[in-house]
């Protein structure tokens, strides 16, 4: 936790920003890295930081505030993380020289590596490399071998070098990292009443969770399930640990031409039989009867853009996802849920209409080490109907430039297992002919 969210940002943002401490022997003007120091960029890029709040799905925590305005005041380690490992590799790629963001992405590629509750051999191998060619990165492009930069280089450079390692001994790092241990210290604070003799209070309260805890795992009927574990209220469970969830129609409503084709394309292909053929008007359009949210089994609340939330323009949105599509990892932005019926003696099937987004923007990809997923948003020109439960989890889509063009970048809820991005660079080259742009 420390390490990661408040000692490396900590050293690279005041390197970048032209305020880390100066030898007498050496000059700033000669920092090419310190692109960040004239005061106007910076003011702009903390912009652009705050405007993407809305773009982070709530269930990511606590959204980076303005750097610019809030960096001093109390600026938190998980807006630290969020700020350098979720957006970083989209927002600095035009603020950093070329090297120094390559540099960079190799550390952001690593840490989402790193953190997560489950990790194969390979990708741990994986960012192990990348933390090797990023200490050895930093040698090179700031610390340069010089006596009078020897300060730039801390312990937190050569820490994550030994994280492979440590993974092997202790399992994934995150199941024994500090965000736990700070919880437990902040609700424990939270039930001080004397404040008189804190210590003794705190003490007294940590023992008697203690002894709370030791009896429950003796006799677990003293602990109930708890209620956020049942079902939500007006909810429908589908299985496998997913629920839609209000608000749902109970009427039916006409799609519109193009989510039309979509879900007649479905229905032609997977249940021609289907009693739900009655649902077409005369005028050819479909008329679903539409869910506007699905839990996941992670936690997780997908919204969709039927939900009216999704509609406020400073609500932070939720219904960008990742999918398994025929084996393939695709991410996509739901439209809306809806059950179909195959024939007349099965239940009904859930499904979502998803748009789904452009393949990766391939050189971008393997310039980051696999850390700026950039696509493009084709909106109906990429409409699919899929399995409600084939979405794996909510995930950010960051609107970005990419030279002319309006790119979203995506990523990752930290602690969630991330993505094989190397798979898009093979997977998706028989289908790049299919996927039109708009």
């Amino acid at each position: 936790m420390h390490l990661l969210s408040l000692n490396l940002p900590d050293l690279l943002i005041p390197l970048w920003r032209g305020t880390f401490e100066c030898d007498k022997d050496d000059d700033k003007s000669t920092w090419t890295w310190a692109s960040l120091a004239d005061v106007q960029v910076w003011k702009a890029h903390g912009e652009t930081v705050a405007a993407s709040t809305v773009h982070i799905p709530g269930s990511f925590g606590r959204p980076p505030r303005n750097p610019a305005q809030k960096i001093n005041s109390g600026y938190k380690a998980w807006e630290y993380h969020l700020y350098l490992y979720g957006l970083g590799p989209g927002l600095l790629r035009e603020v950093l020289p070329d090297d120094y963001w390559r540099h960079f992405c190799k550390l952001v590629r690593a840490v989402r590596l790193i953190s997560q509750h489950t990790i194969s051999r390979f990708e741990l191998l994986t960012a192990h490399r990348l933390f090797v060619e990023w200490i050895q990165g930093f040698e090179e492009l700031y610390y340069q071998r010089r006596v009078n930069r020897i300060h730039f280089v801390r312990q937190s450079t050569h820490a994550p070098g030994h994280y492979a390692r440590e993974v092997e001994t202790k399992g994934p790092l995150i199941c024994s990292s500090q965000w736990t241990m700070e919880r437990t210290i902040g609700n424990l604070t939270e039930e001080l009443r004397q404040h008189s003799d804190p210590y003794a209070n705190l003490a007294e309260r940590a023992i008697r969770r203690a002894r709370i805890n030791a009896l429950k795992v003796m006799i677990p009927s003293l602990d109930p399930i708890p209620e956020k574990t049942a079902a939500p209220r007006w909810s429908l469970d589908i299985g496998g640990g997913y629920h839609l969830l209000p608000q749902h129609q109970r009427g039916r409503q006409e799609a519109t031409q193009s989510e039309t084709w979509a879900i007649r394309e479905y229905l032609d292909e997977h249940a021609p039989n289907s009693p739900d053929y009655k649902y077409f008007t005369p005028g050819g359009l479909f008329k679903p009867s539409r869910w506007a949210r699905l839990l996941l089994p992670n936690g997780q609340k997908c919204r969709s853009l039927f939900c009216g939330r999704e509609r406020r323009s400073n609500a932070r949105k939720a219904r960008n996802v990742q999918v398994t599509v025929n084996g393939q990892i695709k991410f996509a932005a739901v439209q809306f849920f809806f059950e179909l019926q195959f024939n007349l003696n099965t239940r009904p099937r859930p499904l979502a209409l998803v748009s789904v987004y452009s393949p990766p923007d391939r050189e971008l990809l393997e310039a980051s080490s696999e850390a700026l997923y950039s696509c493009k948003f084709l909106g109906d020109a990429a409409l699919l109907v899929i399995e409600a439960t084939a979405i794996n989890q909510v995930v950010a889509m960051v609107p970005h430039k990419v030279g002319e063009d309006h790119c979203f970048f995506m990523f990752e809820q930290p602690g969630n297992d991330v993505t094989d991005m190397g798979g898009f660079l093979i997977a998706d080259e028989d289908d790049e002919d299919d996927v039109h742009d708009t």
